[in-house]
């Protein structure tokens, strides 16, 4: 088996809102309002206008003295700059809202989370997060529903969210969070796969390729020169090559990648127009230069077989009503 660099999208940091800033900054703008304020009253103390009084009993005028200097203007300042100095920090720090912001690369608009939607995964510490695609639906033995993808699209040890850019409203919406996932590396058998379990939410699900190309089972007999297909969000289109390498965990095959595709489900094109599940799309090279970044697509891709992930993981693979 080649091995051959992985694809992912940059970093997809959730910027602050708008809202948020605009209040930060109004704090930051209070605290130094207080800050001046002792030093604009110690100016005034120091030009103190002559106040006139009577003294008791008698008709002689005399002026009264200033007033003490505050021993705590000094102190009040130095809080209050702090204070300013916490909300412009805050500013700058992700926000804690359980609703993911725009991501800072767009995804494709979806009606429902089917193999080859694009989804946005926001990492659970607020570091940042990847662009990937979705694999094949899953059950779990709890009765859960889940999306298959790449292991590298979690950062390793999280739970992060994922989201998809639902096209018939809302925006971006969480749909679900990783439960579990491997990432062991970029070359030959190491494994690279990821399970995403789904919210209970309003959002269609469809076990066919973008909606539209029903699976109707699980691939056993994968041979060389076979013709195997892909979907990925970022080429948007089935990407399709013979297999040119099978192992016990990886199939290769020559079809174009590029980066955001990982994840993406590898299928069997049947002559019904039915799909066979293959595997996750992991990796993806050139045949001269096996680290190609994502400078340029890839004209060979990687995928990590679903088959024993299945068994390992007690999954099944959700298909077509009816399907064998």
């Amino acid at each position: 088996m080649v091995g051959v660099s992985a694809h992912a999208l940059a970093n997809l940091g959730s910027p602050s809102s708008l809202a948020r800033t605009a209040l930060l900054l109004a704090g930051a703008l209070l605290c130094l309002s207080v800050a001046a304020w002792p030093v604009l009253s110690q100016r005034r103390r120091q030009h103190p206008e002559t106040q006139e009084q009577m003294f008791g009993g008698t008709n002689v005028p005399y002026a009264a003295p200033p007033q003490r200097r505050q021993s705590d203007g000094g102190r009040l300042t130095i809080a209050a700059l702090i204070c300013a100095a916490g909300f412009v920090a805050a500013i700058w720090l992700p926000s804690k809202s359980t609703m993911p912001a725009r991501p800072l690369v767009a995804l494709p608009g979806a009606s429902a989370i089917a193999p080859g939607t694009g989804i946005a995964v926001t990492y659970a510490d607020g570091s940042g997060g990847m662009g990937c695609t979705a694999g094949f639906l899953v059950r779990t033995n709890a009765g859960r529903t889940g999306i298959l993808t790449a292991g590298h699209c979690n950062k390793e040890g999280e739970a992060s969210k994922v989201s998809i850019n639902y096209s018939a409203g809302g925006g971006y919406v969480n749909i679900g969070t990783f439960s579990q996932s491997v990432s062991e590396g970029l070359n030959g058998e190491a494994h690279d796969i990821g399970l995403i379990t789904l919210d209970s939410g309003k959002i269609p699900q469809s076990p066919a390729i973008k909606a539209a190309v029903p699976v109707t089972g699980i691939a056993t007999d994968l041979k060389v020169g076979q013709l195997l297909c892909k979907f990925g969000m970022k080429t948007g289109r089935a990407e399709c090559g013979q297999v040119t390498d099978i192992s016990a965990s990886k199939v290769a095959f020559l079809a174009a990648s590029e980066c955001g595709d990982s994840g993406g489900p590898v299928y069997r094109l049947d002559d019904d127009g039915t799909a066979v599940a293959v595997g996750i799309l992991i990796r993806a090279g050139h045949a001269n230069d096996p680290h190609p970044g994502c400078s340029t697509p890839a004209t060979f891709s990687i995928a990590e077989l679903v088959r024993p992930w299945l068994d390992r993981w007690s999954l099944t693979a959700i298909t077509e009503p009816g399907s064998p």
